[in-house]
């Protein structure tokens, strides 16, 4: 429409050439019966490529300002949208076809191959931890910390102190902690004994043991200073003696597995487990994990440990920093490494349950079906605001553009026809004359 001169209009200006021409001869030649069988057709085929011109046109404008019966495409475009709409929703949306389509696809198939693949696992997982995280950021700190508390001691109260202790002693055995302890604390006491101020202190107590041994016998005390006049007795000789020993002794200790190292363990032990055992130790111990119990602040601890996090990570999470994985990284490991787990047993369960396959086969094409019937309507109401949307010279295009080759034939086909007539009717009168 209006895209300069078509086929069909080429075909019109044709024949009406044609029909000049045949009106010059016959006007030439009254008698050549050529001429009026060419005048008498070509007329026919003006008459009908008019007529269907018009016939055509009429469909979206008035031809020639003609005003009745004409432009009937924008004068029922009301009529022509409603239509339409139906048109989608009950005939390429219908229920019939929405199931019938639904059926050919094997829904549960496809789903299970999307899930196994390990992208798709990937990302799941990834949302899934991310989820937790949202989730517990968003409880309520002081409730949670209250049921964290009481279950913390509800587990310290069912503890018995004694088997604490000796789980806590073949803990330290087994994984060599306790050989680490001695060998730090061996470490810390060598730093400190192999100063300066050390061997003075231990200079002024043989000094202060010597006088106080010496004090109440004036013989002693003579003797003593006899000696030490002679240099027989030299207390920071004495003093620097005992410092190398004990720092001999500390060194032995940093030593794994040393004898003196090993000695000290195995007394430790032994005295431990002679203290387990006595009643003066199991009531001191009882009573005091039932202080500690009454006493300890659990509920505000961990609730200002929860609001701390939650105000940290809120921030991280402002930066598009992922919390977890900034300050807590074995956390989400764990989760993740469990969340996969559990993803992987889920997909095998699906597998080998054939029942649950049905269930959740029928679940799917039950939520789908409905949302593709719940869709028939919303698609009908795109349609119909889509439509209405457009004005009368935009809905001729859309319908025009996609029957434009069969109204140009139409047109061109008028006048074909309109000239087969001509010449049959011409026959006619000729055979009847």
């Amino acid at each position: 429409m209006d895209k300069g001169m078509n086929k069909a209009d080429k075909t019109l200006l044709l024949v009406l050439c044609c029909f000049l021409t045949a009106l010059v001869l016959h006007l030439q030649y009254r008698d050549s019966v050529l001429a009026e069988a060419f005048l008498f057709a070509s007329e026919a085929a003006l008459v009908g490529g008019i007529a269907d011109w018009f016939a055509v046109t009429a469909l979206f404008r008035k031809p020639l300002g003609f005003p009745y019966h004409t432009a009937i495409l924008p004068r029922r475009r009301d009529a022509f949208i409603q239509a339409s709409v139906t048109l989608v929703q009950k005939e390429f949306f219908s229920k019939r076809k929405i199931f019938r389509h639904l059926e050919r696809l094997h829904i549960l198939p496809m789903l299970m191959g999307w899930l196994r693949e390990p992208a798709t696992e990937n990302r799941l997982v990834m949302q899934l931890v991310n989820y937790l995280r949202d989730f517990l950021l968003s409880q309520e700190a002081s409730k949670h910390s209250a049921v964290l508390a009481a279950k913390g001691r509800e587990a310290l109260q069912a503890i018995e102190p004694e088997d604490f202790f000796a789980l806590w002693g073949s803990w330290l055995q087994q994984t060599g902690k306790d050989k680490a302890f001695v060998k730090r604390l061996a470490q810390y006491w060598h730093k400190q004994v192999s100063t300066e101020d050390t061997r003075q202190n231990l200079q002024k107590l043989l000094e202060d043991y010597e006088a106080e041994k010496t004090n109440d016998n004036p013989w002693a005390k003579l003797a003593s200073f006899a000696l030490q006049a002679v240099d027989l007795v030299n207390y920071g000789e004495a003093a620097e003696l005992m410092q190398k020993q004990i720092l001999a002794m500390l060194e032995e200790l940093e030593t794994e597995n040393s004898p003196l190292q090993q000695s000290l363990l195995a007394l430790f032990y032994e005295k431990s487990a002679e203290l387990n055992d006595e009643p003066e130790f199991h009531q001191l111990v009882h009573e005091l994990k039932d202080s500690l119990l009454r006493d300890l602040p659990l509920e505000p601890a961990l609730e200002q440990i929860f609001a701390n996090l939650r105000e940290h990570f809120l921030q991280d999470k402002a930066m598009d920093v992922d919390p977890l994985a900034e300050h807590m990284p074995a956390l989400r490991s764990r989760l993740e490494e469990i969340i996969h787990a559990e993803y992987q047993k889920t997909l095998q369960l699906m597998e080998e349950d054939e029942e649950l396959r049905r269930t959740v086969s029928s679940f799917l094409f039950d939520v789908i079906a409905r949302s593709a019937l719940h869709a028939q309507h919303l698609i009908g109401v795109i349609v119909e605001n889509v439509l209405s949307g457009l004005t009368d010279e935009q809905l001729n295009r859309l319908v025009y553009d996609k029957v434009e080759p069969d109204l140009l034939w139409i047109r061109m086909n008028g006048s074909i026809v309109g000239a087969s007539i001509g010449l049959v009717l011409f026959l006619l009168l000729k055979i009847a004359g």
